[in-house]
């Protein structure tokens, strides 16, 4: 029998010639995915059940958690238009000009400085202002009777204290061989400047000062109006403890 002739074989059944994969059952696509979405739940939640059985966190926590994602805060923003200015309603009458030297550098021995010391000398040039806050006013601080109209002021606040970035700037700066560059020397030096104008701005009795000007001016701007009225402009003492606008805080 010549190597080419096909051998007569005995007839089999179909399902005898297919391959073990096509013999295996199938499964439908919807079959797949929900095994597979609960395969990725499972593993979600594993991590979680963890935790829990370990006591790093409770149920109350992941509940908080999952409403947090739920309920997200509410952004609120806003693009504010100047209208008006209304000149009387702060009288700035009072402002204090300062410089100063100031050195900042890292708290360590001397024989250390070299190595890793970092220091930094910085000018530093600012103004501190005081005056009278006249939306304070009420009815009760104005009255008038014959002849006679007085007003009397509310304390004596500082209002803004302030670099000037311009004018300030840093001298020198020297860095041990094995240290790095402190970015917070240089703001530590501004705080430090900025606190110490303020402070003396106090001492130096700015507040007093602030009353007197503001008295001398509301004086004459209400004479100029009130005709042949007398205009008595009283003012108030300054705090023991003056409340302190945000940036001299």
């Amino acid at each position: 029998m010549s190597a080419n002739t096909p051998q007569n074989l005995p007839e089999l059944p179909f399902d005898q010639y297919a391959s073990p994969q096509a013999a295996a059952p199938r499964r439908s696509g919807c079959a797949w995915a929900v095994g597979g979405a609960l395969g990725c739940l499972a593993l979600l939640l594993l991590p979680i059940i963890i935790l829990l059985l370990a006591g790093t966190i409770t149920v109350n926590g992941v509940v908080g958690g999952i409403q947090g994602l739920l309920n997200p805060p509410i952004v609120t923003t806003a693009q504010i238009v100047l209208e008006r200015i209304s000149g009387l309603s702060q009288l700035t009458s009072v402002k204090y000009n300062y410089s100063s030297l100031v050195t900042s550098q890292r708290d360590m021995p001397d024989v250390l400085q070299f190595l890793y010391g970092n220091k930094l000398v910085m000018v530093a040039v600012g103004h501190i202002s005081a005056g009278i806050d006249l939306s304070q006013l009420t009815a009760q601080n104005v009255t008038q009777e014959v002849g006679v109209l007085r007003v009397q002021l509310p304390p004596p606040t500082l209002q803004e204290c302030f670099l000037n970035e311009q004018l300030s700037y840093v001298m020198s700066q020297d860095t041990g061989v094995f240290a790095q560059e402190l970015p917070e020397l240089s703001s530590e030096a501004r705080r430090y400047a900025l606190a110490q104008f303020r402070d003396n701005a106090l001492n130096e009795g700015i507040l007093n000062e602030a009353n007197t000007q503001a008295q001398t001016v509301l004086t004459e701007l209400l004479r100029a109006t009130a005709g042949d009225v007398r205009v008595e402009v009283l003012t108030s003492p300054p705090s023991a403890t003056p409340a302190l606008p945000e940036t001299c805080g």
